[in-house]
């Protein structure tokens, strides 16, 4: 991992990861080092982010690094270190779905922080209020954000409704058999007449 000479960011792109070597199995689980953990974000930075580029993988995780709010992390590292692991808990399947959730931690976070500085000791009613306020409004965000990656994932909720009763009355017709949005197979029943 390189560091820019003229900024804090880091540029994942700057350097392929070195091939890996034949491991041998590890009988204790040992801490990783700083070090190991950044070289880990840099080699699964595509697979993280669901990109097929580094410098857009790059551009996510850092993204994300800097839209940790609260508690902020503790230098740059532990921004890539700590993004990485939230965008790969969204498990993106490619750009779009990247930027989604790139945006859903941004929001998230910071809705949680302004809940947070609601709750502060000596707050003013109108402190309170503000705080709150921006909450609920990232977090409907939030959940907007959430119903449209789950229709990007396909997972989406669709809607049942089950009639039981029907009424058909002379000269009626009635559908039987499945509707929905895209179409509808009826088969038309007229009343049998007695």
């Amino acid at each position: 991992m390189k560091r820019s000479r003229n900024s804090n960011e880091h540029a994942l792109a700057v350097q392929k990861p070195a091939p890996e070597k034949a491991e041998l199995p590890v009988v204790a689980a040992k801490k990783k080092t700083r070090k190991q953990l950044i070289d880990e974000v840099v080699k699964t930075a595509c697979k993280v982010t669901g990109t097929q580029h580094l410098d857009a993988a790059d551009r996510f995780i850092v993204q994300v690094g800097y839209a940790l709010v609260w508690p902020k992390p503790k230098d740059a590292d532990d921004h890539l270190i700590r993004a990485s692991a939230l965008i790969a808990e969204m498990a993106p399947q490619n750009v779009t779905e990247a930027m989604l959730a790139t945006q859903m931690i941004a929001a998230n976070d910071a809705a949680l922080m302004f809940l947070r500085r609601a709750t502060l000791d000596n707050q003013t009613f109108d402190g309170i209020e503000a705080n709150v306020h921006r909450a609920s409004r990232l977090m409907r965000i939030f959940n907007e954000q959430l119903e449209a990656m789950q229709k990007l994932k396909g997972k989406a909720s669709q809607q049942k409704v089950t009639v039981e009763h029907v009424h058909v009355h002379e000269g009626g017709q009635a559908i039987v058999g499945a509707v929905n949005q895209t179409g509808v197979t009826p088969r038309a029943e007229p009343k049998d007449q007695q």
